[in-house]
């Protein structure tokens, strides 16, 4: 007769660990649950990544508006620095546009070496009528204390733009070498463009005072030219007097060029 195995199949020695009935349903169920359960972690995460982002550009965004805000705040007073800055681009154009003779005759004076003196000055604009002069006069001695000033002359109100100030002197130098030092000095006078000597006369022991171009005993006379930078041209003003002018569209005053003073003999402190 055949043997009859009366053992559960899941109970009988040889076979296989869950292959019984189940025939390792238990193990794909538990598999499925793991593979839903890793999914439901990995959707978890991708959602709180999605959110923090989120809230990030929120943020960003906030910070953008913020941003955007505090600058058209502060627009008008950027508007206002640079109209300011303008301002006084078109105001120092306007002052460039007239000459200085205050502070050129004040150079002559600073830079005028001591054993030289300056017996005559005059000083033109161009061809205009503005000029300064001043008066020839005995030339002092390299020893002889400066002379005062006095007021004469007449200039006009207004410099023209675009001309080329020019100054011609005559003077007196202790030696040929204190000639060309003074001529060195003069190149030395802010604005000034160019120096010429006109010409030069070395003075003799046999002179007599005056005897040399009005320069006293072995004195040199000497005459030279001194021309400056040109003035701002006359469309540069025109815009800068319209850019300063008031809310009402009333023209600023520009300024007036400063009188000029004749007088006696020019001599280096």
């Amino acid at each position: 007769m055949r043997a009859v195995n009366l053992l559960p199949v899941e109970q009988r020695p040889g076979q296989s660990v869950g292959a019984g009935r189940s025939q390792g349903g238990a193990y794909a169920v538990l598999a499925t649950v793991g593979g839903l359960a890793l999914m439901a972690f990995l959707y978890g995460e991708a959602k709180h990544e999605v959110s923090s982002r989120r809230a990030q550009a929120a943020e960003v965004t906030e910070q953008a508006h913020q941003a955007q805000a505090n600058a058209e705040r502060l627009a008008p007073y950027t508007s206002f620095i640079a109209l300011r800055n303008q301002r006084m681009q078109d105001v120092e154009t306007l002052v460039d546009s007239r000459f200085d003779w205050a502070h050129v005759l004040h150079e002559f004076g600073r830079v005028l070496p001591a054993a030289a003196s300056i017996s005559s000055l005059a000083g033109t604009i161009g061809s205009s009528a503005a000029s300064s002069s001043l008066a020839a006069a005995p030339a002092p001695t390299a020893s002889t204390p400066v002379a005062g000033a006095s007021s004469a002359g007449s200039v006009s109100s207004a410099t023209p733009t675009g001309s080329v100030p020019t100054f011609t002197l005559v003077g007196c130098a202790t030696s040929q070498a204190a000639v060309a030092l003074t001529l060195e000095r003069f190149r030395l006078i802010d604005g000034v463009k160019e120096v010429t000597l006109q010409s030069a006369t070395a003075g003799t022991a046999t002179s007599s005072a005056g005897a040399s171009g009005g320069c006293a005993g072995r004195d040199s006379s000497f005459s030279a030219q001194i021309i400056f930078d040109p003035l701002p041209s006359a469309a540069a003003v025109s815009t800068a007097t319209k850019a300063v002018s008031d809310p009402n569209g009333t023209s600023a005053p520009a300024p007036s060029a400063p009188t000029t003073s004749t007088g006696s003999g020019v001599k280096a402190r």
